[in-house]
């Protein structure tokens, strides 16, 4: 058993972390988006829930400054309304910027109703205040895997999401 208590059998193969270097090379859809991320993650392990945001240039590339939001346990559309707000004032100020998140969180379980809720809650929000989006990821100790189609999120670019 591992320290989380999870079966060998259960426990993904090793996945090659890329190196730090490539997290700031310009991506193509959400395959790179995913290994910008995990570059920047590291070894996987978090001790709370984390909102994990970037803003991203035209050309795809994340801008220098990432951050990071505690999130409670509980999806909470009031919070994201008012981080949604803010991040629609700033892509308002300049041409074709859009918006990377991450959510972070302990555990070794797959994708979770609350993964998905916080997810519903994330593209809604960003829906509402027509904030351009990418697809959004959920990482554990385990993985750092998309939270897909069947959470709202559209593979399409981030600027016809917002349209």
């Amino acid at each position: 058993m591992t320290p989380h208590h999870v079966p060998a059998h259960h426990i993904p193969p090793a996945e090659p972390i890329p190196h730090i270097d490539t997290a700031r090379l310009p991506f193509d859809g959400a395959d790179e988006l995913r290994q910008r991320w995990r570059a920047l993650m590291g070894p996987l392990g978090f001790s709370e829930s984390l909102l994990w945001f970037v803003f991203v240039l035209d050309d795809r590339e994340f801008m220098q400054t990432i951050n990071q939001i505690p999130l409670p346990t509980t999806p909470n559309v009031h919070l994201i309304d008012g981080l949604m707000a803010e991040f629609a004032r700033a892509t308002e100020q300049f041409t074709r910027v859009s918006v990377a998140c991450l959510y972070t969180r302990p555990g070794s379980d797959g994708i979770t109703a609350r993964d998905r809720g916080w997810a519903q809650v994330i593209t809604d929000g960003a829906a509402r205040h027509h904030v351009p989006i990418h697809p959004l990821f959920r990482a554990n100790d385990l993985a750092l895997v998309p939270l897909g189609p069947d959470s709202g999120i559209e593979s399409s670019g981030p600027f016809e999401q917002a349209s």
